[in-house]
């Protein structure tokens, strides 16, 4: 598979109206359900990084 088709692999923070964050994770090409909530946004990001990261190790994909 060429570079450019590459599935994307993200996390995504949102804010809800009640004020809380949540984080959305997609792992190649799939987005994983809603996980949360947290206080802010940089708990969330961290979260949603560190999810990411052992997805990464698990399935021995390339660090980007």
């Amino acid at each position: 598979m060429a570079a450019d088709k590459e599935p994307v692999s993200k996390v995504k923070v949102e804010r809800r109206l009640d004020g809380k964050f949540f984080y959305a994770l997609t792992f190649r090409g799939v987005t994983q359900p809603v996980k949360g909530p947290f206080s802010n946004p940089f708990e969330a990001a961290a979260a949603g990084q560190a999810a990411l990261t052992a997805l990464e190790a698990r399935a021995g994909a390339r660090k980007a």
